[in-house]
């Protein structure tokens, strides 16, 4: 128990530590296309080109420092590298039937994806070793974890079933989350610092929050815009979304503001920020192989 504390607090500390760094990066994905914008500058650099499917998640590997994301189209998951001196390359991580939603898992060092129709979710090894299936579900679309707390969420976009469920990491405990009726959610994100959750709604527009208990259900924002809303990535009280070839900085206090951030010549699926201060000062210190070992044996199921 001594082991788990030590490693949920460096973890806490790291995401603390995200929302406090001098020089952010956004990374927007598209069509076939994984790009970098530098917030300070607006230097604007495409990391990745001719990837030939559309690209609807991306998820960092701060440990290792690897972006993962998925090829929705081509049937795998690839990783990559981040930052790098030398050219951007790809590197095979798994096969998998439609992957739409990544997430991953630094005290477990894991990968967890969705697969949208087979309704399954996937756990293997940063490599791609030790595939797992978690949990079945319906039709699913976004996927988000709450490391901390030891939940996985995703969306499911059925025309009966229309939820946010979530289950323990492990694929115990399923259970509904929240009802979203007719929505489609098309993003997820947790705000480690605020405790909130937060959902992109693709048709509506609408940005909805609600703590990781399920309750305090609420409106955050309205893009105003139908069937162009996608990707999101929460961090303390700033939410960046998509929103057809735009990325909206949304900022949570007591008056809601929205600025149009970074403007592309495609359609944006997927979106996360990077902090290039937390991952050259910051790495995560996982390195006491028994501690990691006790704490494995929790999540046995």
């Amino acid at each position: 128990m001594k082991c788990k504390l030590v490693v949920l607090s460096e973890l806490f500390i790291l995401f603390c530590l995200i929302g406090q760094g001098v020089q952010f990066k956004l990374i927007v994905s598209t069509l076939g296309k994984i790009t970098e914008v530098n917030l300070q500058t607006r230097a604007v650099t495409h990391l990745l080109t001719n990837l030939e499917s559309e690209i609807d998640s991306m998820d960092y590997d701060y440990k290792n420092g690897y972006i993962y994301f998925p090829r929705y189209s081509k049937n795998d998951i690839l990783r990559f590298r981040y930052p790098s001196n030398n050219t951007y390359q790809t590197e095979n991580v798994t096969m998998a039937n439609n992957p739409i939603g990544i997430a991953i898992d630094p005290l477990y060092n894991h990968v967890y994806w969705i697969e949208r129709y087979t309704g399954k979710i996937y756990q293997c090894n940063m490599d791609g070793s030790n595939q797992v299936l978690i949990l079945q579900d319906y039709t699913m679309f976004a996927l988000t974890l709450d490391v901390i707390n030891r939940w996985i969420y995703y969306s499911i976009i059925d025309t009966s079933h229309n939820v946010i469920r979530r289950a323990r990491i492990n694929g115990t405990e399923k259970q509904t989350f929240t009802d979203v009726h007719t929505q489609t959610v098309s993003g997820l994100s947790i705000d480690f610092n605020e405790g909130h959750i937060y959902w992109m709604e693709y048709i509506t527009g609408d940005l909805m929050s609600s703590d990781v208990k399920g309750t305090a259900l609420s409106q955050v924002f309205m893009t105003n815009t139908a069937n162009t809303n996608r990707g999101i990535h929460a961090y303390h009280n700033i939410i960046y979304c998509s929103n057809g070839n735009q990325i909206l900085k949304v900022t949570v206090s007591s008056t809601v503001t929205a600025n149009i951030t970074y403007t592309d010549k495609e359609q944006i699926y997927g979106v996360f920020i990077y902090s290039e201060t937390t991952f050259n000062e910051q790495k995560m210190q996982i390195t006491n192989t028994e501690c990691v070992g006790e704490i494995d044996e929790t999540e046995t199921r």
